[in-house]
């Protein structure tokens, strides 16, 4: 029995509601690679798109709360709606669950509160906190962004993003200890030692760390809490995706073996 004509869709009905949905996802994209705000104008050029045609595309976008209109400027920003789908994503995903018994090892083995972050604009957001017994003043929940220059794990994902510019000492401290950490003596007197996790294409996932007393890390951290850090990011990368890395991750210098002189 042939079907009527109102059961058979319109190819060119579907055709441009699959186009303005490619467009929308290019918007969204754009906005992701961008540190700020972005303008119509810039949107457009990257588009190849008219102002006008954006614009429209914008306002829908603003109707759904996806995209805002930024305060300061007149670009556009990430809107709350897509702040929250994003973050219940993170809260659900596989890395997170993946990671949670091996943060609870890092934080018994260093006695500190462990920290699992991912990226987010102008640093890095906790999706995973375990906190330390012994150290109850100290209270990271999950949703704090963890911002720059002062954050190791902040400073690990600004890194590998290819972000610039970067603090010199985080390539210092990854070429030679493969982890980042900072004190912060003047500020809340808390600082952090953080280590990258990557995607299996080699992008930078998340950041797995401890937060602790500045003074435990001046002027460098023991050897015991950089590997305790080490380990647990070794132990999470071949869970996640074993054998993956990053083109940007320095190589790890080995100290020179020392040679005495003979004596004539």
């Amino acid at each position: 029995m042939p079907r009527s004509k109102g059961h058979q869709p319109d190819p060119q009905w579907s055709a441009g509601h699959v186009k303005s949905v490619e467009v929308t996802v290019k918007i969204l994209d754009l906005l992701t690679e961008s540190t700020g705000t972005v303008r119509v104008g810039e949107l457009a050029r990257r588009l190849g798109m008219t102002k006008a045609r954006v614009s429209r595309h914008l306002q829908t976008l603003r109707n759904l709360e996806l995209v805002e209109r930024a305060r300061d400027s007149e670009g556009y920003v990430f809107g709350r709606k897509l702040l929250k789908f994003g973050r219940a994503a993170v809260y659900r995903s596989n890395i997170v669950e993946l990671s949670r018994p091996f943060l609870g090892e890092l934080c018994n083995r260093s006695g500190h509160t462990a920290l699992l972050s991912t990226p987010t604009h102008g640093g890095a957001m906790v999706v995973l906190a375990v906190p330390s017994q012994f150290e109850p003043g100290i209270v990271v929940h999950p949703g704090t962004v963890l911002s720059l220059p002062g954050s190791p794990s902040a400073r690990v994902i600004h890194f590998f993003l290819n972000k610039k510019p970067y603090p010199l000492k985080v390539r210092e401290n990854l070429k030679k200890y493969q982890v980042d950490f900072e004190a912060d003596p003047r500020g809340n007197g808390l600082g952090g030692i953080a280590a990258p996790i990557f995607e299996p294409n080699g992008v930078i996932a998340c950041a797995v760390g401890i937060i602790l007393p500045s003074s435990l890390l001046a002027p460098k951290p023991s050897l015991a809490l950089i590997e305790s850090v080490r380990d647990a990011a070794r132990q999470i990368q071949a869970s996640y995706a074993l054998g993956a890395s990053s083109p940007l991750m320095p190589e790890r210098s080995t100290p020179r073996p020392t040679t005495r002189r003979r004596r004539h």
